[in-house]
């Protein structure tokens, strides 16, 4: 008989990666704004904001069903983000802080270490590579091909069975909501870094701790965890 959460200890730290390890999220508005300008959509960041944390096909088809246009394919418009996200991270992509302190934290704990990103792979590839974090991963996950992008649990619980480990063995970092919902509904504790002007979105209470950085979290919150 399975035991209760709280019999299992922590073993496995999954990190979000948009707006967590990399200050992204604006890089993200600018190239949706770019691509849908081109189908005589004039997206506000606060629109963008509306569709932040799913995948890039979700977010193509949310403003397609609201108003379908003509000039391109959804497709089309799906890949012109995506290329458009590739091209802006390698020209501008930043660490967010702590992205070397935590790696470096869970390391040293001995906890495997994976990423869970609803970006697609060759985005996380190219984050990947651009902060020098590949070596430092076990694995690699994206939501790509999964059924349900987050909030769905898919891509969570998919991570912890590559790892051969639990999900309640599982900590997940995120800052989005979606992502939250997502590591609460696949039974792992979850840590949330929100933005400064995101922190005072009630649903962010559904989380274990919610930190201002990655740099806050220390050997504290980890005992109070487990």
């Amino acid at each position: 008989m399975p035991g209760r959460q709280e019999d299992y200890m922590l073993k496995t730290a999954i990190f979000d990666m948009d707006g967590l390890l990399v200050d992204s999220e604006p890089l993200w508005r600018e190239a949706e704004k770019a691509a849908f300008l081109k189908v005589d959509m004039e997206l506000t960041d606060a629109d963008c904001k509306l569709t932040m944390g799913n995948r890039t096909s979700e977010v193509v088809d949310y403003w397609w069903h609201r108003s379908p246009w003509q000039r391109l394919s959804p497709k089309e418009v799906e890949d012109d983000i995506t290329e458009n996200v590739r091209q802006l991270i390698i020209e501008k992509a930043e660490p967010l802080p702590g992205v070397d302190y935590i790696i470096n934290f869970f390391k040293e704990m001995d906890f495997k270490i994976a990423l869970a990103s609803s970006s697609c792979m060759v985005l996380i590839d190219t984050v990947v590579d651009k902060l020098n974090l590949r070596k430092k991963l076990d694995i690699i996950c994206s939501a790509e091909n999964e059924e349900y992008g987050k909030p769905h649990p898919a891509v969570f619980l998919n991570t912890a069975k590559k790892l051969n480990v639990l999900p309640v063995e599982c900590l997940v970092f995120e800052d989005s909501v979606l992502g939250l919902i997502a590591a609460k509904a696949a039974q792992m504790k979850c840590v949330v870094v929100p933005a400064i002007e995101d922190q005072s979105d009630q649903r962010f209470v559904l989380a274990d701790f919610m930190l201002d950085s990655l740099e806050q979290f220390e050997e504290e919150e980890l005992q109070n965890l487990n």
